[in-house]
């Protein structure tokens, strides 16, 4: 009625007051319940959202300078951590390059009970094991030569020879005469640790002696009618061969494989930075190729070691027969590993049938096939008559 319209309006104001007294009440509630949240959370990035939501709001006051305080507080622990990650950087920065174990036990010791270091440790102790391995096999490396230049861990096992640790360059230079371009490019290869090297292809003869003893998957390769015993192993594959040095690792208890290609070029170069071996030119007499000048030119293998060894004691790392390395194909050394290690990644992953390298040349190859920086590939269950291989063994696993 007309005389209550003003009581209305007042009543009408006094209940906009209430809302607003109700509705600052509920965000003062909210961000309360959220402010715990955070303080429990300790997260700085909540609360910079937190502050950015709140600030200015009626009822949150409060909390908005707690969140504040906490910002400042979670800022400066930040700034320290970081800091000490820092300083346990620039600690591991200063030991990663080391050749010294104790440098690095040491280093661990210190650093490992900080948290601020845990990004590091996985890395130190890497490194600690691969110095320990290198350190085990120049003692086994030292052991074998004081045996003499070759050894055998069985009577029926391929000869040995201890290779040295050593850096080279892999592949060919672009000057190179009779260069494929999957031969480059050149880079600088460093062989970390001693290994050991069948200084012969394995022989038939020893082929032989794995199926006796029940290995090889009972496959005894045909021999073309040239002979046995002292020739090289033909008609293996890539997955052939992998039999054969399982057989032998079961056999002796030492861990025998396939080469990788980095080591396969660095023990055949054994320091030279030509052709081949001995030069730049093939000569005669010194390989079996269809024009090395041999008696078994570009008809068959000849028995292994019938030529002069290069200069760390392996025979036949030209011609006579393709050898069979670990890695799979790739068609340049643009990735390629530079420790020494097989490449693995490549031709493998394309297809179920990977196709491996084979390095070395052979029997019914002419010269420029026997070049150090050669490389061919094929399928890795293709057997061949001058597809052979040699054994490597580790000699700290």
């Amino acid at each position: 009625e007309a005389e209550a319209a003003a009581f209305v309006d007042e009543a009408r104001d006094l209940l906009d007051d209430l809302v607003k007294i109700r509705k600052a009440r509920e965000t003062a509630a909210r961000a309360e319940a959220q402010w715990n949240e955070i303080r429990e959370a300790r997260d700085a990035e909540a609360a910079r959202a937190y502050i950015e939501k709140y600030r200015g709001v009626e009822g949150a006051g409060l909390w908005v300078n707690l969140a504040e305080s906490l910002l400042q507080e979670l800022d400066k622990e930040a700034r320290e951590a970081a800091q000490k990650v820092q300083e346990a950087r620039e600690a591991w920065e200063k030991v990663k390059g080391t050749q010294n174990e104790s440098v690095l036990t040491a280093y661990i010791a210190q650093w490992e009970p900080k948290a601020e270091s845990r990004e590091f440790m996985a890395a130190a102790r890497v490194r600690l094991n691969a110095l320990a391995r290198v350190r085990r096999a120049n003692e086994v490396a030292e052991e074998l030569k004081r045996r003499g230049s070759r050894f055998q861990d069985c009577a029926e096992c391929p000869q040995m020879v201890v290779i040295p640790a050593g850096s080279f360059l892999m592949g060919s230079p672009e000057s190179e005469e009779g260069r494929y371009e999957n031969e480059g490019p050149q880079h600088r290869v460093t062989i970390p640790a001693p290994f050991a090297v069948g200084a012969y292809e394995v022989t038939l003869k020893e082929w032989d002696a794995c199926v006796a003893d029940g290995g090889c998957g009972g496959y005894r390769p045909d021999g073309e009618g040239w002979g046995r015993g002292r020739r090289p192993v033909i008609n293996v594959s890539w997955e052939d061969a992998q039999a054969y040095v399982r057989w032998l690792s079961q056999k002796t208890g030492k861990e025998y494989r396939l080469l990788s290609e980095a080591e396969w070029e660095y023990a055949a170069r054994a320091g030279s930075g030509t052709r081949y071996w001995w030069g730049d030119e093939i000569g005669s007499g010194r390989a079996n190729c269809d024009g090395c000048g041999s008696r078994w030119d570009d008809e068959r293998t000849g028995p292994v070691g019938s030529f002069e060894a290069n200069g760390y004691g392996l025979y036949d790392m030209h011609g006579n027969m393709w050898e069979w390395v670990q890695d799979c194909w790739n068609d340049s050394y643009r990735g390629a590993p530079n420790n020494g290690n097989a490449w693995e990644a490549g031709s493998c992953s394309l297809s179920r049938v990977s196709s491996r390298v084979l390095r070395g040349g052979s029997w019914l190859n002419n010269p420029r096939y026997l070049r150090l920086a050669q490389r061919y590939s094929y399928l890795s269950g293709y057997r061949h008559f001058d597809f052979s291989f040699r054994v490597a063994r580790t000699l700290a696993p």
